[in-house]
């Protein structure tokens, strides 16, 4: 931009001397030049050209004018611009602050490594089997289903993960239910016919879990419902609940040091859960069960009932030796002579027996804790032939076995120096310790009562249970673990001899020593059914017992906190610390955050205060900090 462009138009107008004031009175034209003589501007040739009134060369006083205005009008018109200049440099100048310089010292870092397996998540799902089922050919018409019960089979427990971050896991396997019905018409006074069915399932479980990770999946039926189509079909719907447990490889790298400078590390000691050793073995099994005198021969198994329930537990540094026991009913079909004439009766036998397993492990010690686990999925009942009458269980029990063993591990949660100003990463990790487990025994009671329209209760033929609901909780010290069972009882009518059933629920509660009330302790709690019995107290009223095992488990859950990439950080605005200070502390307030605050010693506060060994700093306490 020229020097005439920065400048209006109306100020290019030469300036006017002092004679030029009466023109102005005569030609009034509203123009007061007057503020833009201070401009300066000098005339353009051309102008002066035309205008002509003053000579500059027959005007020597004017010619000096001109020379001091052209001079003043250089020095103003060089002014303004370098004003403006310098006004623009200070309003952008901005303080400079000295950069922050970060010193990483991973080279320096001394860190422990520690390997451990751990179980990384624990999820559940439910999954609905629903499907139709027909009757056999060889069975009765349906007339209306008493009973229906059974038990949920995978094919594979222990499933590998996918490859990557998140993938499906999938489940497959089957639930075999038993079905107890009345039959349109009696075939050899039997009252009721019995359905053994196998409905296969399958689900894909989306589950982000570890490459190198493996999934335990352990399905439990929740609930059975049943609809009846007409005589020679019915629909089973059975929600099955899935328990999954991720079990991973942890590579944890726990911060100790820094080599060659000394630096003041708040640490604390950690319990953490490291699964030491997992074993499966199985043990073949072949006892015979001798019926109680006077009860009918059987002809035929109609429904059969098996529990495994762990009665003792040892383990040692090269094996876990176990005994449990195992409880067997069965629903079957007797002969019975009336009038001369074989008949058969429906009959009901319950016995147990027991065994000892012998599982050899690798040398392990200070075993905090183990789990067990059966499955029955091979064991098969039958009616033995020989001189005494009974039945014999056959087959193979496999047995799963986790060892637990807690580590101690000491974890520096936080760092700093007493000269220089620190940072660092860190990283959580969540993990678990085994504090305590505890086992016990409880019974539940209840009358069952007979409703009127079913008359008298002549017979009981069948029980059988399933626990529907169980919740655990600490009070006072104690864990105390609670729930139902749902009970069922088969009766044979007095009056016309049909068979019906009465259902009713059973509340049970146990109290067990496992004195870890905190806020991050979770139970884990089980339930089995040991044994179900009944006795008819009249023909309208049955009193139901169920005697039951309950086992719990306190587990602690923590997320530790990791250090990592510390780092020096010099700053040469930052201040220096007062030498001596007099501390008074708050209420959120620790020895801990205090030494580092000042950059000092926690031993050294103790000391200079007087305070004991195990004590900290309590709210309004006054504090000589001295650096």
């Amino acid at each position: 931009m020229t020097y005439e462009e920065k400048i209006p138009d109306f100020a290019l107008q030469p300036a006017k001397s002092e004679d030029a004031d009466l023109d102005k009175q005569e030609n009034n034209d509203e123009f007061d030049p007057t503020p833009y003589d201070r401009l300066l501007v000098p005339e353009p040739p051309e102008i002066k050209k035309e205008n002509g009134d003053i000579s500059e060369e027959n005007n020597p006083t004017e010619e000096e004018k001109r020379k001091e205005t052209v001079k003043e009008e250089s020095e103003e018109k060089a002014d303004p611009i370098i004003f403006k200049e310098k006004e623009k440099e200070k309003i952008e100048k901005k303080p400079i602050v000295d950069p922050m310089r970060i010193t990483p010292l991973s080279a320096s870092c001394v860190y422990n490594d520690l390997n451990i397996c751990t179980v990384c998540q624990n999820e559940d799902t439910k999954i609905v089997v629903e499907e139709d089922v027909l009757v056999p050919d060889v069975k009765p018409d349906l007339l209306s289903i008493l009973s229906m019960s059974g038990n949920a089979y995978l094919s594979e427990q222990e499933i590998q993960a996918e490859q990557g971050e998140s993938g499906n896991i999938r489940v497959t396997g089957e639930v075999s239910i038993h079905t107890i019905y009345i039959p349109q018409k009696e075939e050899n006074k039997d009252p009721i016919a019995v359905i053994q069915s196998r409905l296969p399932f399958k689900k894909d479980w989306p589950i982000s879990a570890s490459p190198i990770s493996y999934t335990s999946i352990r399905p439990e039926i929740e609930k059975i419902e049943y609809t009846v189509i007409n005589e020679r079909k019915f629909r089973a719907k059975i929600t099955v609940k899935l328990f999954m447990k991720e079990y991973a490889e942890k590579h944890l790298k726990l911060f100790d040091s820094l080599r060659n400078e000394k630096l003041e590390l708040l640490k604390e000691t950690v319990s953490i859960s490291h699964i030491a050793a997992r074993k499966e073995d199985s043990i073949e099994i072949s006892e015979d069960l001798h019926l109680k005198d006077g009860s009918l021969r059987p002809s035929k198994i109609l429904n059969t009932d098996i529990r495994i329930v762990e009665n003792h537990r040892q383990v040692t540094e090269e094996k876990i030796v176990i005994n449990a026991n195992l409880w067997v009913d069965v629903l079957y079909a007797g002969e019975d002579v009336e009038e001369g004439e074989i008949y058969e009766r429906t009959a009901f036998f319950q016995g147990k027996t027991d065994f000892t397993q012998f599982i050899l492990i690798d040398k392990e010690k200070e075993i905090s804790g183990s789990r067990v686990t059966f499955n029955d999925q091979d064991l098969e009942i039958k009616i033995t032939e020989g001189t005494e009458d009974g039945f014999s269980i056959s087959g193979n029990i496999h047995t799963s076995v986790e060892l637990l063993r807690n580590i101690e591990k000491e974890i520096v949660s936080d760092l700093y120096h007493n000269t220089k100003d620190t940072t660092y990463d860190c990283s959580e990790e969540k993990v678990e310790a085994i504090l305590g487990n505890s086992r016990s025994e409880t019974t539940a009671r209840e009358i069952f009562h007979i409703p009127e329209k079913y008359g008298n209760a002549e017979k009981i033929l069948y029980i059988n249970g399933m626990i529907k609901e169980k919740k655990s909780r600490f009070e006072g010290g104690k864990v105390i673990v609670e729930g139902i069972l749902t009970g069922e009882i088969l009766c044979l009518s007095e009056e016309n001899r049909k068979p019906f059933a009465v259902r009713q629920d059973l509340s049970f509660r146990s109290s067990l020593e496992l004195p870890h009330n905190r806020d991050n302790v979770k139970i884990e709690s089980n339930v089995e059914i040991r044994e179900l019995w009944f006795d008819k107290i009249n023909d309208k009223q049955v009193e139901v017992n169920a005697s039951l095992q309950i086992e719990a488990t306190a587990i602690e859950e923590k997320n530790i906190k990791l250090i990592k990439n510390p780092c020096f950080v010099e700053n040469d605005s930052n201040k220096r610390p007062s030498s001596m200070v007099i501390y008074i502390a708050r209420k959120e307030d620790s020895l801990w955050n205090i030494a580092k605050k000042y950059k000092t010693g926690v031993d050294t506060i103790r000391k200079i205060n007087q305070m004991q060994d195990n004590e900290d700093v309590k709210e309004n306490m006054r504090l000589l900090i001295v650096k």
